[in-house]
């Protein structure tokens, strides 16, 4: 069951496949948290540390917010444009 989920995580849903940029995304956020949590327990988490890891993963969620956005009105002017 969790590898199920685990699986959705990284699964397109459109497609039913195994979605690369999701994937790389994914690991990006395990390694940096790892990084992140280390650094606290060393005692070597700064300040500028903590804000460029929120300032990182803020940027790419609005990032890839923007592009879906972009990307499904593509689409509607694609449909609009063969409907027209």
């Amino acid at each position: 069951m969790i590898r199920k989920r685990l699986a959705e995580l990284v699964t397109n849903p459109a497609s039913g496949r195994m979605s690369t940029s999701d994937t790389i995304v994914i690991g990006a956020f395990i390694a940096t948290t790892t990084i992140l949590v280390w650094c606290g327990l060393t005692g070597q988490l700064d300040e500028w540390l903590w804000i460029g890891y929120l300032g990182a993963w803020v940027t790419q969620s609005q990032a890839s917010k923007w592009q879906a956005l972009n990307r499904n009105r593509a689409k509607s002017d694609d449909k609009n444009t063969a409907a027209g």
